[in-house]
């Protein structure tokens, strides 16, 4: 049976230009090795890795590239470790605006483990396309340390950088189910480092009726303007319809188009105007025969105490108007109402105590938990 390539890891690219100042910035490599740990899910005997300059300047020069078995911090398992090379060659030259695919790789992966990239930039390389919030410590050391064993002391990193996706080698009909949207898939608000967004709750859920799951969420994204990224309805064919394998879409935008605006002294947008982003998505997902879920905007009441301009009545009705579209337009395949499944029974227009992180936005682990629970139920087989 001739196997076939399968999107197992992702991470959406986010320029080093962006002109919103992010929490963690982007930044670039001169002599130094990038160890980066990232969750892979779908099994598979052989892989292949995805390395961006998408939103470089200037020509990408990464003069080695490792991948290995995870254990702890920067450690790899004995006996995994892997030279990664592209085109037959071990140095990888990425143009502006390109990105590079490797040569499969000869590494067995399971249903859901972690995964060594290690990369040594000779050169110096200006800021690097890179995805802010990875919610995994990355590790940073002088030199081509990429084969080591344990980086010894190395500078942690929070922001993923150049790295863009795993795929893995499987038999025909492997199915994938893209998340995509903003800081909620992003897992912000959940505890780094332990695989607790609501994306890996979910691939736990979905992996006995055989579906694996990759995670395109950004912090900050829209699903109209470009601001932290390239807009849902923009991004959507490269990050979505490119990755092989993909079979489910779940849609969990909106919630910055609403409130973002206020924030940064910007007209805010029609009801109108957000609804006919989602029916894009959805004629193109129908398009490419994917099944699709669409997920009710989250509630956010209390946030204008830490984020003044987020929470006002208008951002409020607003919110409930496209809700209320959601729920009855018939767009997509299912809904997943994550406002009444995160909503505290008594204040609706609030997260409840037990799901709030803090910030009134964002759900902490119990409430990622909530989510996938709830998208869980929605998810057509």
């Amino acid at each position: 049976m001739t196997e076939t390539w399968t999107a197992a890891f992702r991470s959406a690219p986010v320029s080093p230009y962006e002109p919103t100042p992010l929490v963690y910035p982007s930044r670039g490599f001169d002599d130094q090795t990038l160890r980066q740990v990232v969750r892979v899910r779908g099994g598979g005997d052989r892989l292949r890795v995805r390395l961006s300059n998408l939103y470089g300047k200037e020509p990408l020069t990464i003069a080695r590239t490792r991948c290995a078995l995870h254990t702890t911090g920067s450690a790899i398992a004995p006996g995994t470790d892997a030279l990664v090379t592209f085109g037959g060659a071990t140095e990888v030259n990425v143009n502006a605006g390109h990105e590079a695919i490797s040569d499969p790789v000869d590494l067995a992966t399971t249903t859901e483990v972690d995964l060594v990239i290690s990369t040594y930039h000779a050169t110096p390389c200006e800021p690097a396309t890179y995805h802010p919030f990875a919610l995994q410590t990355g590790y940073l050391a002088t030199g081509d340390v990429t084969s080591h064993p344990e980086i010894p002391h190395p500078e942690q990193v929070e922001p993923r950088f150049h790295l863009t996706g795993i795929d893995v080698q499987t038999p025909p009909g492997r199915r994938v189910v893209a998340a995509f949207g903003d800081s909620l898939t992003d897992g912000v608000g959940t505890t780094p480092g332990a695989n607790l967004r609501y994306t890996d709750h979910l691939a736990r859920r979905v992996v006995a009726a055989d579906l694996s799951l990759i995670n395109l969420g950004i912090a900050g994204n829209r699903l109209l303007t470009n601001v932290f990224g390239e807009s849902g309805t923009a991004r959507f064919d490269r990050d979505v319809l490119a990755a092989p394998g993909v079979t489910h879409l779940i849609v969990q935008l909106g919630l910055n188009d609403i409130c973002l605006p206020a924030m940064q002294g910007a007209p805010p947008l029609s009801a109108d105007e957000l609804i006919d982003g989602y029916i894009a998505i959805a004629e193109r997902a129908r398009h490419h025969g994917l099944t699709t879920v669409i997920a009710t905007i989250t509630p956010f009441s209390g946030a204008e105490a830490i984020s003044p301009g987020f929470d006002n009545p208008e951002n409020e009705e607003l919110r409930q108007r496209i809700n209320q579209w959601i729920r009855t337009s018939g767009e997509f395949n299912a809904v997943a109402d994550l406002d009444q499944a995160l909503c505290d029974p008594a204040t609706p227009a609030a997260l409840a105590p037990a799901y709030d992180s803090g910030d009134h936005i964002h759900p902490n682990d119990a409430g990622a938990q909530a989510v996938a629970a709830a998208i869980a139920d929605a998810l057509p087989a």
